[in-house]
């Protein structure tokens, strides 16, 4: 499985921004959008100030494959929502991107502290 980052561009309208898609809506439309074939097993979004970040979770056998899966996919969702009519993909990869880092990958909200995790008792990770 993979994670494949993405993000959607909002378009500016005479120096602002238009009103803003919620995380939540955007997240279900990219899984209502997804074919079986893509192999998308969970969806992260995120609002920015300049659009959306998406985490995508693909399950396909290499990164190019889950890299293009994703990018198709996020293509398809801009041309089909009319919701995101002007929006634009800036970017579709398996890159960290810094708000998603937080929630997707430490599963807690940006900014918060994690208790430490215990070790792992199944390998001998000391030296000899």
């Amino acid at each position: 499985m993979y994670l494949i980052t993405a993000r959607l561009r909002a378009p500016e309208s005479g120096g602002s921004r238009p009103p803003r898609m919620p995380a939540r809506a955007l997240r279900d439309l990219v899984l209502a959008l997804a074919a079986p074939e893509d192999r998308i097993e969970h969806v992260y979004s995120a609002m920015s100030p300049a659009g959306a970040d998406l985490g995508l979770f693909v399950t396909q056998p290499t990164l190019d494959d889950a890299e293009s899966v994703a990018a198709r996919l996020c293509r398809r969702c801009l041309g089909e929502a009319p919701g995101l009519a002007g929006w634009s993909l800036d970017g579709c990869g398996a890159r960290l991107v810094p708000c998603l880092a937080d929630a997707v990958l430490l599963g807690a909200e940006p900014g918060s502290v994690l208790p430490l995790q215990a070790a792992d008792s199944r390998w001998d990770l000391s030296r000899n």
